[in-house]
């Protein structure tokens, strides 16, 4: 709905630009000098932006891979603990997942409070302390297991930081500043009755409010959530199930 929301916006947007364009005539018209120092003062600094967001993102993919990646590793090494322990374990990490599901947000458990790795913690001691000798298989699982565990929590802190770091207010100003200028700049150059001057002039103010779309989605994580979340979720929700 957001993106449906975005595209009708910026729809409406380039028609009123289009329409004022062509039945007005600019009262003030700025050198193209003026023109050609704001589209390069903006270009540089969304660009710089967009690329350490985009940078931000590959970090908390990679993360978020190597956690799906380690929680599914659990559940296959969990089967050497049984079948009733291989069960409780799936399920646990199956409520995780689930939740990030019926949420449709990819950091749900990021912002809410979640148990998984203390439940998962507390089954593994429950189950050892009625097994007297385990077999060679068993310690050889538990110690992968527990070592996926501490990589867990070391990742969990990892994606935490990675989320926090959101482009300041100061620089929201800055490129909100020079997008402003940038969009005065263009509306002072004339194209009264000119049909592609009008194009152009709609075309490249939908181009602006774009780029600040796109970084903002960029700052919110927002951009490839479904990449990060929901594809990730189901897939190692389809191993439990036995489907993968």
């Amino acid at each position: 709905m957001k993106k449906i929301g975005k595209i009708l916006f910026l729809l409406v947007l380039f028609l009123v630009v289009f329409y004022a364009s062509y039945t007005t005539q600019s009262g003030v018209e700025f050198d193209r000098v003026f023109v050609t120092l704001a589209t390069f003062l903006f270009s540089i600094f969304t660009g710089f932006f967009i690329s350490n967001q985009n940078s931000r993102y590959g970090k908390i993919r990679d993360a978020m891979s190597q956690l799906d990646g380690k929680l599914s590793g659990i559940y296959r090494a969990s089967m050497h603990f049984g079948h009733d322990m291989h069960t409780r374990v799936g399920e646990i990490i199956k409520k995780n997942y689930e939740a990030i599901i019926a949420s449709n947000t990819w950091d749900y458990n990021f912002t809410h409070k979640s148990s998984t790795i203390t439940d998962l913690h507390t089954n593994l001691e429950q189950y050892f302390s009625t097994v007297e000798k385990p077999s060679e298989i068993q310690k050889q699982a538990l110690a992968r297991v527990t070592s996926a565990l501490m990589d867990l929590q070391s990742l969990r802190k990892q994606v935490i930081a990675l989320r926090e770091e959101r482009i300041p207010l100061f620089q929201w100003v800055l490129v909100v500043l020079f997008a402003a200028t940038l969009l005065v700049t263009v509306f002072s150059l004339p194209s009264q009755g000119f049909l592609v001057g009008s194009i152009l002039k709609g075309a490249f103010t939908v181009s602006i409010v774009s780029v600040i779309f796109i970084l903002r989605s960029f700052d919110d994580l927002e951009f490839f959530e479904g990449r990060i979340g929901e594809h990730s979720a189901r897939d190692v929700i389809a191993i439990i199930d036995g489907e993968k």
